[in-house]
């Protein structure tokens, strides 16, 4: 589980008359997941070991540690509720769950093999974490989830579902595209939504679970799912990055190399932990962002189910009083700011004007306006104006680029500096400057985005 597998935190009460649930996701990697738990246990309500896979077959595999007794033993006292993966030696196996799933006598069968390792273990129930999954197969998921749902309710065990994180429903890639959320709000007692990896181990460098895109996941959750069965799923990894390729980090990983290398962590407007090395970039998690995360989805979504996270052995030590502590909606008064949003990049040709929206987003109660510059290279001969030299919260701005005719074609770094009081982010802008086409007109572009 990564842009699948998530360690839920199930927090504690938003108010007296309403609690949060705390769980969390434990992979068998070794000891650091296992003194996670025998450490913290007590502050979880549910915990998900990890535990299954699938064959070349497709029948269930144990994963490492999986029923090992002494695992077991440190879950004492929480809802033990297992997950499955459909993970083969081609990782998450989007194919095999088209052809597991293909038919209704296929889906009765596998249903069936989990019912029954449910109920021989005693388990308190099943969490599915089914990936890869496409939009063609959504029916054939949801038949399967219906199919499954009904043999554990009938042993009286609990079906849980994680899914991944959306906006809407235009995300229709692989995975998100094959999980219908409003059924499976129907169909499970929870819904584990992995809220991460905006930013992963192929993408630029950024943060992996950004403030505005975690309340829009929440927003489109509670729109779709009862909102007492919503677990948002929150990281508690990173990713150190060279160019476009990153690698995982845990806390105690991100920190030692930051020591190795002098480097200075600090924290973005998201309250991610970040800092750079030798032309490397790393983000990752620390009890500062976990804690902004839960302030912001306490604040404006008080009524979801509560919190898990990904993964059990990965985490700042510190998390664990963020979690222990939870005691009221908005527990630790936040810090005003904004975030910002628009494009990084625009195409604008020779003697013509381009144009751009830039949004200022406001986080934890900002209400103020925020002045907005501009600066360009020498190289760029040409004009760049805004639409207006102040945006309000939640406004937005026009950014107007035109390059006179003698502007060398290549690409100028524009770089929008928004500052209100103490606050200040800035947005970069790379212009690709090029030549109108032989008849004097811009050549038809599409873009496409993935």
């Amino acid at each position: 589980m990564r842009r699948a597998l998530a360690v839920l935190g199930f927090l504690a009460a938003a108010s007296p008359a309403y609690a949060y649930q705390n769980a969390i996701w434990i992979p068998g990697w070794g000891s650091a997941q296992l003194t996670s738990i025998q450490l913290n246990a007590g502050a979880l309500n549910e915990t998900n070991p990890v535990w299954y896979g699938w064959n070349s077959d497709s029948s269930l595999r144990l994963k490492t540690n999986a029923e090992n007794p002494t695992w077991r033993a440190a879950m004492t006292g929480t809802l033990v509720i297992p997950t499955v993966q459909n993970t083969t030696s081609n990782g998450f196996d989007g194919a095999a769950v088209a052809n597991v799933l293909s038919s209704a006598a296929s889906r009765e069968a596998h249903a069936a093999v989990i019912a029954q390792l449910a109920i021989a273990q005693a388990y308190d129930g099943i969490d599915i974490d089914y990936e890869n999954i496409t939009a063609a197969q959504q029916a054939n998921f949801t038949a399967f989830l219906t199919t499954l749902a009904d043999k554990l309710h009938a042993a009286g065990k609990k079906l849980s579902v994680s899914v991944y994180g959306k906006v809407g429903a235009g995300d229709t890639w692989s995975g998100p595209g094959g999980e219908d959320y409003s059924a499976i709000g129907r169909l499970a007692d929870s819904v584990k939504i992995m809220a991460y990896d905006v930013h992963w181990s192929t993408s630029d460098a950024g943060p992996i679970a950004p403030l505005a895109w975690l309340d829009q996941v929440a927003t489109y959750a509670e729109a779709t799912i009862p909102a007492q069965k919503i677990m948002m799923g929150l990281p508690f990894y990173g990713y150190d990055w060279s160019g476009r390729s990153g690698t995982d980090v845990g806390y105690a990983q991100a920190m030692q190399t930051a020591l190795s290398n002098g480097a200075t962590v600090t924290h973005d407007v998201n309250g991610e932990a970040t800092y750079t090395y030798s032309g490397r970039t790393v983000y990752f998690q620390d009890a500062t962002s976990y804690q902004k995360k839960i302030d912001m989805l306490k604040q404006k979504h008080p009524s979801i189910g509560g919190f898990t996270a990904w993964a059990a052995g990965q985490e700042d030590p510190e998390i664990w009083k963020v979690i222990k502590g939870s005691a009221v909606v908005g527990a630790t008064p936040a810090v005003g700011d904004f975030l910002l949003s628009g494009p990084s990049s625009m195409t604008a040709f020779q003697s013509m004007t381009s144009s751009a929206s830039y949004s200022l987003t406001a986080v934890n109660g900002f209400s103020s306006t925020a002045s907005v510059t501009t600066t360009s290279p020498a190289a760029f001969t040409g004009s760049v104006s805004v639409s207006a030299s102040t945006v309000r919260a939640n406004g937005s701005v026009t950014l107007m680029v035109a390059p006179a005719a003698t502007t060398a074609p290549g690409s100028y770094p524009i770089v929008m500096r928004f500052a209100s009081g103490s606050i200040v982010h800035t947005q970069t802008v790379s212009v690709a400057v090029v030549a109108p086409s032989p008849s004097g007109t811009p050549s038809r572009r599409r873009t496409v985005r993935g």
